[in-house]
C-alpha cells in the first residue's frame, strides 16, 4: 500500500478497493480484472485508487490479506475448544476448510486456480500464524492427553501439507471424493499431531 489510509472516510475507500476487487475477480476472472474495472466498482476515480494502491498486484495482495483475516476468524469461531477428541477438531476443521475454497460465488475458487500467480507467501505465513494460535490454545487446554513437542514444526508441516493438498484437490476439478479426502488428511494430520514425543537421547 502507498499510503496508510489516516482518515475515517480514506480508510472506508480502501475497504470499497479491496472489496471491489473481490468482486472484479468473481465477476471477470482474475486477467480481465483491471484497476479502472476496480476503481469504478467501488465508486471511486482511478486517481483516488493510485492514492493508496501501486497497482493491480498491490490490491490483489491486500484482498488476500483480507481473505485470510476472514478464514482465521471463522476458524476462531468453531467451538473447536471444547472438541477433546483430536480426530474431530481436525476434521471440522478440514471440513471448514474445504468449505471456504467452495464459498463466495467462485471467488476462491479463481484465486486457487491461479495458486502459482498470486502472492500466497503472505496469505500461507498469515494462515500459519493463525492456526498456531489456535493450535496453542488447544494443546494447553488438552495437554495430558496430548502432550506435543514441536508444535511449531508440526503446525508448519501440517499447514502446508494440507493447503497444497486442499489447493491441488480443488483447482483440478475434484478428481478425488472430497468427503474421502478429508477423512484420510484428518487420519494424517491427527495422527502425526497425536504422536508422543521421541526422547531425547542420552
Amino acid at each position: 500500500m502507498r499510503k496508510q489510509p489516516r482518515q475515517k472516510r480514506s480508510r472506508e475507500m480502501v475497504k470499497a478497493l479491496v472489496e471491489a476487487t473481490g468482486l472484479c475477480i468473481q465477476r471477470h476472472g482474475l486477467d480481465d480484472t483491471t484497476t479502472a474495472r476496480i476503481a469504478e466498482q467501488a465508486g471511486v476515480s482511478v486517481g483516488s485508487l493510485y492514492q493508496y494502491f501501486g497497482d493491480k498486484d498491490a490490491l490483489i495482495e491486500a484482498l488476500m490479506d483480507r481473505l485470510a483475516e476472514d478464514i482465521a476468524g471463522g476458524l476462531r469461531r468453531l467451538p473447536l475448544m471444547a472438541v477433546t477428541d483430536l480426530n474431530e477438531m481436525v476434521h471440522r476443521s478440514i471440513r471448514f476448510g474445504f468449505s471456504v475454497l467452495r464459498s463466495r460465488d467462485g471467488l476462491y475458487l479463481e484465486l486457487v486456480r491461479n495458486w502459482h500467480r498470486l502472492p500466497t507467501n503472505r496469505m500461507v505465513d498469515l494462515l500459519q500464524q493463525h492456526f498456531m494460535e489456535l493450535s496453542r490454545l488447544y494443546f494447553l487446554r488438552h495437554y495430558r492427553d496430548y502432550p506435543i513437542r514441536n508444535l511449531e514444526v508440526r503446525v508448519f508441516i501440517v499447514t502446508n501439507s494440507v493447503l497444497f493438498t486442499m489447493v491441488r484437490h480443488v483447482s483440478q476439478g475434484d478428481l478425488i471424493d472430497e468427503e474421502e479426502l478429508a477423512r484420510e488428511l484428518t487420519r494424517m494430520v491427527a495422527g502425526y499431531l497425536a504422536e508422543p514425543p521421541e526422547e531425547a537421547p542420552p
